[in-house]
């Protein structure tokens, strides 16, 4: 069993090693959105990725988010949300951000520009830290950094202006049910004294699989401000 996984997480690595050329081409993953506690379908979502591009002479990628509840699910928690995220190309820091949150009763929209050591959001200055990422867009990108089994890596993260320092665990391997068949995957968590934690709103908890010898990010549970919603894969669209 010891060299299943081995092997397992020898072929993922791999696969992360060599996957930054996928950011060059579109591609569309659709989910179904669930309610954790109850399995209750409360909407869908999507995660995209756009064409590439340039901002202020860096070359970037262009990363989309979206989720949307029904009729239903606006009944228990209302989300209307859409985030734009681009990427430099070469280190996959966040370069600039469009958000758009409509929670419940809650609307917050802004316009966040990264440059070096300095943050603007909605006109605001604020300093970040070297080597500075987005939230939304480590779901995509998580599985470029080849973290090893129970171990964690940190990363510096700015969204909408705030900025935090988050420790992300490789749970290891475990068996993922997807439209496309059961996969062997591993799951990437944020952790607090080395265990996995959905503590503050926005942290997300990824599982990865290979499809078509690509890592997808087939299962994302996020925290809301009250409860867990989970994202289950539910179409790929190339």
């Amino acid at each position: 069993m010891k060299l299943i996984i081995i092997l397992v997480l020898s072929s993922f690595s791999l696969m992360a090693n060599s996957q930054n050329d996928r950011f060059d081409s579109k591609v569309k993953y659709e989910y179904n959105v669930y309610l954790q506690v109850l399995n209750l379908k409360l909407g869908e979502a999507s995660l995209s990725v756009k064409s590439p591009g340039n901002i202020d002479g860096i070359n970037v990628y262009h990363l989309n988010f979206n989720i949307r509840t029904t009729k239903l699910g606006d009944t228990i928690y209302k989300i209307r949300n859409k985030i734009d995220v681009w990427v430099n190309q070469e280190t996959l820091n966040v370069v600039k951000q469009n958000k758009n949150i409509r929670e419940l009763r809650k609307k917050n929209n802004s316009e966040t520009i990264i440059r070096n050591q300095k943050g603007i959001t909605n006109g605001k200055e604020f300093m970040v830290k070297d080597n500075v990422f987005d939230p939304y867009s480590l779901i995509l990108i998580l599985s470029e950094f080849d973290i090893p089994i129970k171990q964690s890596k940190e990363f510096n993260i700015v969204d909408a202006g705030k900025s935090r320092i988050i420790a992300i665990k490789n749970l290891g391997t475990q068996t993922i049910k997807t439209p496309y068949g059961s996969k062997e995957g591993y799951t990437l968590s944020p952790v607090k004294n080395g265990q996995p934690v959905l503590k503050n709103k926005g942290d997300m908890e990824v599982s990865y699989v290979s499809i078509n010898d690509t890592l997808v990010p087939a299962k994302i549970l996020i925290k809301l401000g009250s409860g867990v919603i989970e994202l289950r894969l539910k179409k790929i669209r190339e």
